[in-house]
């Protein structure tokens, strides 16, 4: 794409999905504003409208498609003034779906186009730092493989000085983000940084602030284990552990190409609540898989069970096209759902329990954002949310005890506030 033709327009940019593709739009602003532009909050007041778009779910896709209709009617209104560009992983892995509502002549912006570019422009305190593209893995039911394609590590030093950019700014969190963090540097020879290294790079930088690392492969995040644990050590990571599992059972698992067994997983949540009696186990369960019978899905709640992760992201299995799950016959719809329904109670009693046993606990946190009703969101030491009703400068560190539990986060009162 040729950035330089848009060179003083007023540009406005939406995002759907996930940490790696708010941290995409982070760096289209950058290049955008290198480029004399101005980024507006409104579609109405833009002369370019980016839509960063997301596909990993059938109904991911649905509310992107919808977007682009109400994008597209928007711009017939301007009798065709307002120029539409596509990015993200839609163009790269289902360019037919932008033609069809765009036309032939629609524009495209595929991940891979934005290349190894780290400069990164953000607001508030949060910054998300991309540390590689693509995954060395391909999952069965899994179209972001097509997308963002094989595993491309960005260069430690530019990483490095990203984050030492966005800490100059004023961040306070730094998001790193992949497709799977714990694959990196795997593209490198031997010799090179893996993340481990990394993390102890970024932690080496001056100043006061915390690290959350993303999403971690089980079967990339093993053979490292004991350094990623080291690495993690430090006070400037969170002690937050995303760690997808996917399912409870090795038959399932070896129907996705997930290459590790449940024991792998169990090993990895042992050895990380061995080393940190106060962590956040997070991991993904994907419902429905088309060979899952019941024994498997009974299998995967007796896992979430024993491993009794603090958050859990339920997802019911979507064909995606041009994947190998696709050609597989689909589990009923009502079936998937009556699953996913069961799991879902399971996981909100344990997610409860987890939190109810921190009440009256004393933690340090990071006011990282407004409370969309008042208040701050902050982050304590295991990246758990807790809910502040005082008006608190975000960056800031404050003591505070948990007053009270929710299942999805905690609220609590302050104690005192540092810097």
């Amino acid at each position: 794409m040729d950035w330089s033709k848009l060179a003083g327009k007023r540009v406005f940019i939406e995002t759907f999905g996930c940490t790696a593709n708010i941290g995409d739009e982070m760096r289209m602003r950058a290049i955008l504003k290198e480029r004399g532009c101005e980024l507006v909050k409104h579609e109405r007041d833009a002369d370019v409208l980016i839509v960063n778009t997301c596909i990993v779910t059938k109904r991911t896709e649905l509310n992107v498609l919808k977007r682009l209709r109400e994008l597209k009617r928007f711009q017939d209104e301007s009798n065709g003034k307002k120029r539409i560009i596509v990015a993200g992983c839609m163009p790269a892995a289902l360019p037919e779906l932008v033609r069809e509502v765009l036309g032939d002549s629609a524009e495209m912006l595929t991940p891979s186009e934005l290349g190894d570019e780290l400069s990164l422009d953000f607001s508030g305190v949060i910054g998300i730092v991309p540390i590689a593209q693509g995954c060395v893995c391909r999952c069965k039911y899994c179209i972001v493989k097509l997308a963002r394609g094989n595993l491309r590590s960005f260069n430690a030093e530019k990483i490095r000085e990203a984050v030492a950019s966005l800490l100059r700014r004023g961040a306070k969190e730094i998001r790193i983000t992949a497709q799977d963090c714990s694959a990196y540097g795997w593209d490198f020879n031997a010799s090179s940084v893996r993340l481990p290294q990394l993390l102890r790079m970024l932690t080496s930088l001056r100043g006061d602030f915390r690290i959350r690392v993303g999403m971690m492969n089980p079967f990339t995040m093993l053979p490292l284990l004991d350094d990623i644990l080291d690495a993690f050590t430090s006070e400037k990571v969170f002690k937050f552990f995303h760690v997808p599992v996917q399912s409870g059972s090795d038959k399932v698992l070896r129907d996705m190409n997930r290459c590790y067994k449940v024991a792998d997983f169990v090993e990895i949540v042992d050895k990380i609540r061995s080393m940190f009696e106060y962590c956040t186990i997070s991991t993904d369960f994907i419902i429905g898989y088309p060979t899952e019978t019941w024994e498997d899905f009974l299998a995967s709640l007796r896992l979430l069970e024993r491993v009794r992760a603090e958050k859990v992201n339920i997802t019911r299995f979507s064909p995606r096209p041009g994947t190998d799950a696709a050609k597989l016959k689909d589990m009923l719809e009502r079936e998937k759902k009556r699953r996913s329904r069961i799991f879902s109670e399971a996981y909100r009693r344990i997610a409860y329990e987890q939190n109810k046993a921190l009440e009256g606990r004393i933690f340090e946190v990071l006011v990282t954002e407004r409370g969309k009703k008042g208040g701050v969101v902050a982050r304590d030491p295991a990246y758990r949310t807790v809910i502040l009703k005082d008006e608190i400068p975000l960056g800031s560190f404050c003591d505070v005890r948990v007053r009270e539990a929710r299942s999805t986060y905690l609220l609590g009162e302050v104690l005192a506030t540092g810097e």
